[in-house]
Parts: C-alpha cells; sequence; structure tokens
C-alpha cells in the first residue's frame, strides 16, 4: 500500500517521537565536526551492484563493506532510495530523510535486523545535515542527488564511522536491473560505475524461486502462483548492460566470489580504483559477519559448496528449457552445458517441445496455493473468490508461456548484448577455467 505525503510523515514522526523529545545537542554537535570532513560537492563515485537473479549480489556488497574509504548502506537499504524521490519530490529534504526509513519496513531495514543502528543517532546525524548546510543553495538541498548523498552520510554518521577520504566512494545496491535508475545515477553522480552479479543460469533460477516462495509467498500466501513467473522475469532480458553504460560496467560470477574471492576482489578494486585492504576478504555490514543461511546451514563469506549447480525445484525437462532459452549465457560466461545445445535447431526443437508443458517450480506453487490459499477459502464459504483464486492459477501459467516464447523468439530475432566477463586468469592451456570445471577436475583426480 502506498501512504500519501501526509500518511507517511505522520509514520516518520511516530517513529521518531521520542527522538524529538530528547537532548541530542551534544551527538549533534559531534556530528557537525564530522561533518567538515566529508566533501559533498566531490563525492561523485558511485559503485551500483545489481543482481542477476540468485548471484551474490549482497556477498559482493559485504566484502566491500570492509573498505576504510567506502560508505555504504547495509543489505537492500538504499534499494528504493530513487523510487522514494519520485514518489515524494514535493516532500523538503528535512521530512524525506526521517521518511524514507518508514518507506517500505521490509527493505529499508535502518532500525531493526542484524545490522540496525539507533533511531535516535540516525534523527541526530540528519539534524546535524541540516545545520550544517543550512546556508547552501536550495536547488542543491532539494535534489535527487543530495537526497541520495546525505542518506548515506546520516547513516556513516550514526555508526560513528570516518571515511579515509573527503570523497569516500558510495557502494550502492542498486538491486534490480533498471536503465532509468542507471541513467539517473550517472546523471547525479558522473563517475558511476556497475557490477552485474551473474550465476549459473540453472542455480540462480532455481534460488531466485526458492527465495519468492519461501520469504515473499509465505507472508502472502495469495502470490504463491506468482513465484515461478517472478523468478523467470529476474533473469529474461536482464542479462545486459543498462543502455549507453557499456564502458562503465564490469561482471563478476557468483561462483567467483566464493572460490577465487581475493583475486576477484583485487580486480575489483583496481577497476574502482581503491587501494585493496585485507579486510575486503571478510563478509560484513557494518563490520558485523554477514550471516548466510542455506541448506540448513550458516555460513558468513566464501563458501565453496555454493559453487556447485543446484537445482532441486527443476527437473531434467526443465533444466533442457533453461539449456536452450540461455544458451548464450551458458557460452559467454563459460558454464557447462550439454554440447548438443550448440547447434540452434536443437535449441528450438527442444524449446518448442518443452514451453508449453509446466515447469517443476510451476507444479510446486500451484499445489501449495491450492493447499494454503485456495482450499481454505472454500472451507470459509468463499467459493467466488476461490473460484477466481483457481482460474488465476491458469492465468499464471499463460503468463509463463508468453514469457518464455517472447523471450525465446526476441533471442532468436535480435540476438543479445550479454554482460561480459572479463577472464584474466587462464591455466596452463590458455583456456579459463570456470570453478565448476576446476572442481570437476579436482573430483576426476581424487577419483584416480
Amino acid at each position: 500500500m502506498t501512504l500519501n505525503p501526509e500518511e507517511i510523515l505522520q509514520s516518520a514522526h511516530a517513529l521518531f517521537r521520542a527522538e524529538q523529545s530528547k537532548d541530542l545537542r551534544g551527538v549533534i554537535a559531534g556530528n557537525i565536526e564530522e561533518l567538515r570532513h566529508y566533501d559533498a560537492l566531490a563525492m561523485d563515485r558511485v559503485a551500483a551492484i545489481v543482481m542477476w537473479g540468485r548471484s551474490g549480489s549482497l556477498l559482493l556488497s559485504s566484502y566491500l563493506d570492509g573498505h576504510d574509504d567506502v560508505i555504504m548502506l547495509p543489505e537492500l537499504c538504499g534499494w528504493k532510495l530513487y523510487e522514494f524521490f519520485e514518489r515524494y519530490p514535493c516532500l523538503p529534504l528535512r521530512d524525506k530523510l526521517i521518511a524514507y526509513p518508514v518507506f517500505e519496513p521490509y527493505v529499508t531495514r535502518l532500525f531493526e535486523g542484524d545490522f540496525a543502528i539507533s533511531p535516535a543517532l540516525y534523527f541526530a546525524a540528519v539534524q546535524a545535515i541540516l545545520e550544517f548546510y543550512d546556508k547552501w543553495p536550495t536547488e542543491f538541498l532539494e535534489s535527487r542527488r543530495a537526497f541520495f548523498l546525505f542518506v548515506h552520510i546520516a547513516y556513516n554518521l550514526a555508526l560513528g564511522r570516518r571515511p579515509a577520504s573527503s570523497n569516500s566512494l558510495i557502494v550502492y545496491a542498486q538491486h534490480a536491473s533498471d536503465d532509468v535508475v542507471a541513467r539517473h545515477l550517472v546523471e547525479d553522480f558522473p563517475q558511476t560505475k556497475f557490477i552485474h552479479t551473474v550465476r549459473d543460469p540453472i542455480s540462480t533460477c532455481n534460488g531466485m524461486f526458492q527465495f519468492i516462495f519461501s520469504t515473499v509467498s509465505e507472508k502472502f500466501p495469495q502470490t504463491y502462483s506468482e513465484a515461478p513467473y517472478g523468478a523467470l522475469l529476474c533473469l529474461v532480458n536482464k542479462d545486459r548492460p543498462h543502455l549507453g553504460m557499456e564502458s562503465r560496467t564490469r561482471t563478476i560470477r557468483f561462483e567467483d566470489l566464493h572460490s577465487d574471492t581475493l583475486e576477484s576482489v583485487r580486480d575489483l578494486c583496481d577497476w574502482l580504483g581503491l587501494p585493496y585492504r585485507t579486510t575486503l576478504l571478510d563478509s560484513t555490514f557494518n563490520g558485523i559477519p554477514y550471516v548466510v543461511t542455506s541448506r540448513g546451514k550458516a555460513w558468513s563469506g566464501p563458501c565453496l559448496e555454493q559453487v556447485q549447480r543446484y537445482s532441486p525445484n527443476l527437473s531434467l525437462k526443465d533444466r533442457a528449457l533453461l539449456f536452450a532459452l540461455f544458451y548464450e549465457n551458458f557460452l559467454a560466461w563459460r558454464y557447462p552445458y550439454p554440447k548438443m545445445f550448440r547447434h540452434r535447431i536443437v535449441r528450438c526443437v527442444v524449446f518448442v517441445s518443452l514451453f508449453l508443458f509446466p515447469m517443476k517450480m510451476e507444479i510446486i506453487a500451484t499445489q501449495a496455493s491450492l493447499r494454503r490459499w485456495v482450499f481454505p477459502l472454500i472451507g470459509q464459504g468463499s467459493i467466488l473468490a476461490a473460484v477466481k483464486s483457481a482460474l488465476g492459477l491458469g492465468l499464471c501459467r499463460l503468463k509463463m508461456i508468453q514469457l518464455l516464447v517472447l523471450a525465446f523468439c526476441r533471442r532468436r530475432t535480435y540476438r543479445t548484448t550479454l554482460l561480459q566477463v572479463d577472464y584474466k586468469r587462464q591455466h596452463s592451456e590458455g583456456v579459463a577455467m570456470t570453478p565448476l570445471e576446476l572442481q570437476e577436475m579436482k573430483r576426476r583426480a581424487e577419483d584416480c
């Protein structure tokens, strides 16, 4: 539900009611002194990190948290900055800064979760910014750039961190591929660069479905049937550089972040113009370990098990369909695939033979939707609502077919300008080996 400006301000004032009654003058004064260290006009470097499904974009962000000349918001807390600004352009800077944390509570989690900061310290940081920049031109203070910049600075002040330089790099979890947001970033911060993370298409499709199915749909059971469509939608046509941003773009593979962390991070630092630090090998937000839980295990940082292809939500038929659909991705990013898919006629025959059949993740989602949503509606006597929901399942199948057909036809007709991975490291025969290939080679050696 979208709140109007009055409603979101009411929520913000309710959130900061206690802070408004506290004596924060000492904290504000200290923040004002800290603000002298920042050169707001010179801060025009942004590293925007973009996902391709479940491809390690947060893992990459967490590595950069350890650099002393980086400021950032943890996890996806900054993802909605541009959307918020576009939705509430009439709010003055102060109101924008205090209202953003309540914009979308599931995303902008500044004050809760593992990496929460104190609302009082954030409020004091906002007050310090307003006082310190009070005499600056209104045109700048009410600009999109100022809002983006001051949310990051306020958060950094609340953390008590001082970056190494006055024009430190801002690491921004752009998250979703969006040409409009990319264009805004470059307009506001001329030295913006884009880092796209990619992953084996089989694993990332499986992972994206599992995330939507278990995280989003658990909260909103009526959306179970949308999970397969959402998973593929995150991959189709999201595997290219932003329009006109090719020269600003770098691509890093999820598998390399786990199996070749040192070299991947060191190369990225060179590209971003950051001096390398050993702390970049630690996966943290706010200096706190970023712990990932998957398949019943928890860890922080690289995990070699994640390099393996994993697809319990996809059948053999589904994997064949993805090999046909994303053949160019497997080829360009050097992921293993059945060699018969090198032939266009094979890819076309496989796709035409399989796209009409539901994928395993569609069956899983449909069963969950019936069990958790449709049948309970029938039990409550809401027959009409249950019928509509059941018809919605068929509509999701049609949407899935349309998505698959349009994507396949577009790729066959117009080709695809894919993200390009820069392979610097080569083995002795002069051909870059993927982590999957290296792991397979080691396995065969052990078997021998």
